[in-house]
Parts: C-alpha cells; sequence; structure tokens
C-alpha cells in the first residue's frame, strides 16, 4: 500500500481567546492517491462571534468587562477633581477677604470686585490651557506621559499656593505673588489633565477586535451581545462619578479655612494630587497607552483653508479636488479630509455647550447669593450647592442600573445624542424653577426685593433656604444624562489622531460660557434677577429644542460596522476561507506530491 502523509494546519487568528481553541481532527485516508490533503479547523463556540440578524433582535445587550486600568483612571480622576475643587473652593475668600476682618476669614484682603475677576480668570484659564494638553498628547508625548507630565505641574502649582499662604509668608508679602504664579501654574496642569483624563479611561477599555457587538455565554447559560458603546456609557458614568465624589472635598477644605488656616486647606488638595501622580506611575504597566498620532494641526488647518476658499466645503480640500482645480499635490489623502470632516461634526454638537455651562455656572455664584438672602437656620450659605454633586452621586447610579437597563429591553434606543438633549431640559428646568424662588424671595418681608438691604433692620427674607433643594436635584439630573453622553460622544465621534483634541474642544466650551457670564453680569442684580434666571431657562430650552432636531438623525457617533469579523488567516494559494455549518471554519488546500 503505498503510504500518504497528512498535515493540519491551523488558521491563523488574531486573538484566539476571543473565538475558541484551535484543534485538530482525525482523517482516515482510505485507498491511494498522489495528492496530500490539508485540513485546518478552527473551533468557534457557537458563545462568541459577531451577532446575526436575529441575535441583534433577540439577544440581551450589555457592557463589557471594565479593566483594572480603567478604574485606577477613574481613580485619578477622583484624585484631581478632590484637589481642583479643594483649591478653588476657599479661594474667594482667601483673595477677597483681609487677615485683621473679624467677621470674615481671609487673606489678601483684595475686596470682592479682584476676587471675582481672579477667579473667572483661573476658570477661563483651566478652560483655555486644555487645548495646549490635548495637542501635546494627540502630537509628541500620547495620553500617559502627558497625563504624568500634567499631574507634576498640578502638584507644583498647588506647593506654591500652600507655601505662600503659611502666616510666615503672608508676613512678608509673598501671598499676593505666590498666587499669581500659583494660577498659573496650576491651570496648566488642571487644564491639561482635564483634556487627557476622559479620552484616556476610554483607552483602557476600546476593543481590539474590529466588530464592536460579539456574542457570548455568561456564566448562568445565558447569551447575550456584548456591546462596546455600553462599555463606553458605564466607563463614563463611573469617571463622572467619581468626579463628583471628589467634588465634595470643598466640604472639608472651607472647614479647614474656617478652623485652622488656609495653608491647612490647601495641603489638603496638594496630598490628593501626589496620590493621582502615584497611581500613575505605580500603575505604569496596567495601563493601556496609544502612542501619540503626530500632530495633525498644520495639514488640518492648511485643510481647512482650501475648504473654506472652495465654498466653505471640506470636499474642496480633496487631493483630486486640489489637484484638478489648482494643479496642487496636498500631502494628505481623502481619509484625512474625511477625519476631519468627522471631527467637525462633533464640534458642531458641542456648540449648544456654552449655555448649558452658563446656567450650570449659577450653582457657585448667584444660587449662592439667593441662598444667603434667605432664612438659612444657621446652615452656611455656600454648603447649600454641594446638594448638586450629592444629586449626581445619589441619581447617576440608579440611572445606570435601572433606567438604562430598562430601556434596552424595552427596545428604545437612548443615544448619547438623546441624553443630552434630556439633561438640557432638565437644566432649562431648573432655571425656571430658580426664578420662581427668586420671585418668591422678592415677595417675602422684610426687605421684598431688596433683601438685606432694607433699613433699619435688614435681614434675609423668610424664605427657607431648603426651597432650593428641586433646583439642585434638577442640575443633577441634568448632569446625568449630558455630561457622561457628552465624554462618550466625543471620545467615540474623534478619529483616533484627535481623542484629545476633541476632549479639549468640549472641555473649551466652558472659556466661551466664561466670556457669557461675563457679558452678561449686569444683569445679576437685585431687582432683575427674576428675569435673568427666566432668560436663562429660555436660552437653554430653545437651544434644546434647535439641538435635537438638528442633530438627533446622527445618533450613535461611532457605531462600528457589526455585520461582520475579520479573519487575520487571510487567503491560501487556492482560495479564501470558507465558513461551514456547526461553528467550524474549515480550509482546505491540495498540493501535488
Amino acid at each position: 500500500m503505498e503510504q500518504v502523509e497528512l498535515s493540519i494546519v491551523q488558521v491563523a487568528i488574531e486573538d484566539p481567546s476571543k473565538y475558541g481553541s484551535q484543534r485538530s481532527i482525525p482523517i482516515s485516508y482510505h485507498g491511494s492517491s498522489h495528492s496530500t490533503e490539508s485540513v485546518a479547523v478552527q473551533t468557534l463556540p457557537s458563545i462568541v462571534h459577531p451577532p446575526t440578524n436575529e441575535e441583534l433582535a433577540k439577544l440581551r445587550r450589555i457592557g463589557g468587562k471594565i479593566p483594572l486600568g480603567a478604574w485606577l483612571v477613574a481613580i485619578i480622576g477622583f484624585s484631581e477633581r478632590f484637589s481642583y475643587y479643594g483649591v478653588t473652593t476657599p479661594l474667594q475668600n482667601y483673595i477677597q477677604n483681609a487677615r485683621d476682618d473679624p467677621l470674615r476669614h481671609g487673606a489678601l484682603g483684595l475686596g470682592q470686585s479682584s476676587a471675582t475677576r481672579l477667579s473667572y480668570f483661573l476658570t477661563f484659564f483651566v478652560y483655555a490651557t486644555s487645548f495646549g494638553g490635548a495637542i501635546v498628547a494627540d502630537g509628541w508625548l500620547g495620553r500617559y506621559k502627558s497625563l504624568t507630565f500634567f499631574a507634576s505641574v498640578y502638584a507644583l502649582g498647588i506647593l506654591i499656593l500652600f507655601i505662600t499662604s503659611l502666616p510666615v509668608s503672608l508676613n512678608h508679602g509673598a501671598g499676593l505673588g505666590g498666587l499669581i504664579a500659583a494660577i498659573i501654574i496650576f491651570g496648566v496642569g488642571a487644564g491639561g489633565m482635564k483634556s487627557n483624563l476622559a479620552p484616556f479611561i476610554a483607552d483602557q477599555c476600546a476593543e481590539p477586535s474590529t466588530s464592536s457587538l460579539r456574542v457570548i455565554e455568561t456564566s448562568t447559560g445565558e447569551r447575550v451581545i456584548v456591546d462596546q458603546a455600553l462599555t463606553l456609557q458605564r466607563i463614563y458614568s463611573i469617571y463622572y462619578w467619581c468626579g463628583n465624589v471628589g467634588s465634595l472635598s470643598g466640604v472639608a477644605t472651607a472647614l479647614l479655612e474656617r478652623h485652622v488656616d488656609f495653608w491647612a486647606a490647601f495641603l489638603l488638595p496638594f496630598c490628593s494630587i501626589w496620590v493621582a501622580f502615584a497611581l500613575l506611575v505605580l500603575g505604569n504597566r496596567k495601563f493601556v497607552k496609544p502612542p501619540a498620532k503626530g500632530t495633525i494641526l498644520p495639514q488640518a488647518m492648511k485643510a481647512f483653508w482650501f475648504g473654506a476658499r472652495g465654498g466653505f466645503k471640506m470636499d474642496a480640500a480633496m487631493p483630486a479636488a486640489q489637484l484638478s482645480k489648482h494643479q496642487r499635490v496636498v500631502p494628505w489623502e481623502n481619509t484625512f479630509i474625511h477625519e476631519l470632516k468627522r471631527g467637525l461634526l462633533a464640534c458642531r454638537v458641542f456648540l449648544a455647550w456654552p449655555i448649558l455651562l452658563l446656567c450650570q455656572s449659577q450653582i457657585s455664584n448667584n444660587l449662592v447669593s439667593q441662598a444667603a438672602t434667605m432664612e438659612t437656620r444657621g446652615v452656611p450659605n455656600d454648603l447649600i450647592s454641594f446638594l448638586n454633586p450629592v444629586s449626581v452621586i445619589v441619581l447617576l447610579p440608579l440611572a445606570e442600573q435601572l433606567l438604562y437597563p430598562a430601556l434596552r429591553k424595552a427596545k428604545i434606543t437612548f443615544s448619547p445624542i438623546n441624553r443630552m438633549a434630556l439633561g438640557f431640559l432638565f437644566e432649562s428646568f431648573a432655571q425656571a424653577y430658580a426664578s420662581g424662588i427668586q420671585h418668591l424671595v422678592y415677595t417675602a418681608g422684610p426687605c421684598y426685593d431688596a433683601p438685606l438691604k432694607c433699613a433699619p433692620n435688614p435681614g434675609p427674607n423668610r424664605v427657607n433656604v431648603w426651597v432650593q433643594t428641586p433646583i439642585y436635584v434638577l442640575e443633577g439630573l441634568g448632569e446625568v444624562f449630558s455630561s457622561p453622553s457628552a465624554y462618550e460622544y466625543a471620545y467615540d465621534a474623534a478619529p483616533p489622531s484627535m481623542k484629545s483634541l476633541l476632549q479639549a474642544v468640549l472641555v473649551g466650551m466652558g472659556a466661551l460660557a466664561v466670556l457669557l457670564g461675563l457679558a452678561i453680569s449686569p444683569l445679576y442684580r437685585d431687582p432683575l434677577l427674576v428675569v435673568s434666571y427666566a432668560v436663562l431657562s429660555g436660552s437653554m430650552f430653545f437651544t434644546t429644542v434647535v439641538y435635537f432636531f438638528a442633530f438627533r438623525s446622527h445618533g450613535d457617533a461611532g457605531v462600528a460596522d457589526t455585520s461582520g469579523v475579520e479573519h487575520s488567516a487571510g487567503e491560501d494559494k487556492e482560495g479564501p476561507v470558507e465558513k461551514e455549518g456547526g461553528g467550524e471554519a474549515v480550509q482546505r488546500s491540495s498540493t501535488a506530491l
């Protein structure tokens, strides 16, 4: 009998652990032949594969497992927000009031106007420098190295503020110079971290497969669809929740300011930012660290210029269009222009953010002043505002664990665009309610529409401060739906070379909100505050309607193709990989002996 040699050739799979295991099938060969048949079998368990149309319609969707690196970034985000609010909460008193003021604790004694201007400058500067942080990350250092660098800059800024707030430093006149230096350095660090933390946490959850959906079987035997979009939604909810917990640091630093001194209030956030830095360094090997893609800004600006000259259409910057119309050879391909168009679309989505942030900024200024004109019953008027982060801390898990799964079970699509529009609507309700409360204050004695200013015995108007509570609950609801969804959309909509930059655009909308706030600040006075809140509410409601109808067709930003999965086996000499029944991918080839 003629001996025949059989060989088994295995198909190369990009990640075999995701699609089962490779195994060989014994073959009995009868007779003789002058050819050799090679059989390769890649077992594909029925539980791990891209979903079919039937499975898409029937199976429940869940988010994927969140890796350790993402949890570490969430804790870093908590530490960063703890430091930020720990510094900014006592800053107004530190700048405004004098050290020898018997009623109000202070340090520099520059007055309310200067204190407000410096606070606005710091907020604006943090938002503005986020663009620099994004450019550094996307263009040169990558997000991990950028975060490590900006965390150290952040810590240096707080250190200067801490040292110059010590009594010995204030006695020698170092307070003001130290404050200016600290604001600049602290602002650079905070802006750089703010633009990079949000995309970095999503990097940790990025799916290596080409499909954003896959079918798996849970430990209970249920077959479900793992949806990368739901993973992204969940991780940004966790990230935003941690940030709101961190913002409660303002309560601690306000108490330290009052009962110890400002140096103690600044020492606490200084320690917190070093926790963030330590987690970045010690967790180095746990992080997914995408490399920098190289700065695209010079080419992007050139492409934008060509598009503007071509009738404000980016297609005019396409290589073929430039060559045919201007005999110009450009250093980019069509893909680059498509990525820029994708990024510009996302930027349009964020045009509503200045109005939203302008409304939200009332929490830290006008609503605090409103509380001061009401009966607080011994509760500090600036402490009421912390009902806002508390509301987010309570409501965000309820939305994530109850509302969103219920909507998915009911087959109701609740895309980031829809969630953001709902958040805007709640924000408009919050401002409308604030207008109503202000009217209530103006109609109550003893001072009516001149709170705290009537003679001979001025005092708070007879309205209990806790009637403000629904404002902060509605504000919290607005944030629950709008802010995590905005982070999600910014990451999902951005091309790889613009992840940090698009987050910086989102953050940078806060700079426009600051400018809007300064422009309309003359309206923030008695007896015009009822109208002021009503105007904010109306503006937010109008923006919500326009936003929803303008962008509702966009849905989810980055829904990947789920029609199939890319196989790295490629093709052999004779033909492509074929899929056969039974969940086995079989490749056959024949060669002559």
